[in-house]
C-alpha cells in the first residue's frame, strides 16, 4: 500500500513539475490589463485594484465574482492586482471595474464615488 501512496505523490509531483515548464513565462514588467486567453471561451487580465487589508479582499472578489461572466477573481494585497477569469461574451473588464468601484474600490480604470469610499470601514481606508 505505501508503494501505491509513493507512487501516486511521485507521478502528481512530476506532472506538477511538468506543467510549470509548459506555461510560458510572463514578460518582465508586466502592465496591468494585459489580456490573454486562458481556456475554452475564457480570458484572464490583471486589474489593479486598490485596498489595505483582508476584508477588502473579501469584498473585492465577492463583487468580481457576482458580474455574470466572471469565473473566478483573487485579489492579491501586496501586488494590489485582481487575477480575474471571465467569459468575454457575457461581460467585460469594465463592467467588472465598474462594479468594484461602486463597492468602495478604485481601479485603474475607475474610481469609487466618494459616498462608497466613505462606507468603507476604517481598516479598508487607502487614499490619504
Amino acid at each position: 500500500m505505501k508503494k501505491v501512496i509513493y507512487s501516486v505523490v511521485i507521478v502528481a509531483f512530476l506532472l506538477g513539475i511538468s506543467n510549470a515548464q509548459a506555461r510560458p513565462e510572463s514578460p518582465a514588467g508586466e502592465q496591468t490589463g494585459v489580456l490573454s486567453n486562458v481556456s475554452a471561451g475564457d480570458t484572464h487580465v490583471h486589474l489593479h485594484v486598490n485596498g489595505s487589508c483582508d476584508m477588502c479582499k473579501t469584498r473585492i472578489e465577492k463583487v468580481a465574482k457576482k458580474v455574470n461572466g466572471v469565473t473566478s477573481a483573487s485579489w492579491d494585497k501586496e501586488s494590489q492586482t485582481l487575477h480575474l477569469n471571465y467569459d468575454p461574451e457575457k461581460t467585460s473588464v469594465e463592467a467588472v471595474s465598474k462594479a468594484i468601484a461602486k463597492a468602495g474600490h478604485d481601479t485603474e480604470k475607475d474610481k469609487a464615488p466618494d459616498k462608497a469610499y466613505k462606507a468603507l470601514p476604517k481598516c479598508c481606508k487607502y487614499r490619504k
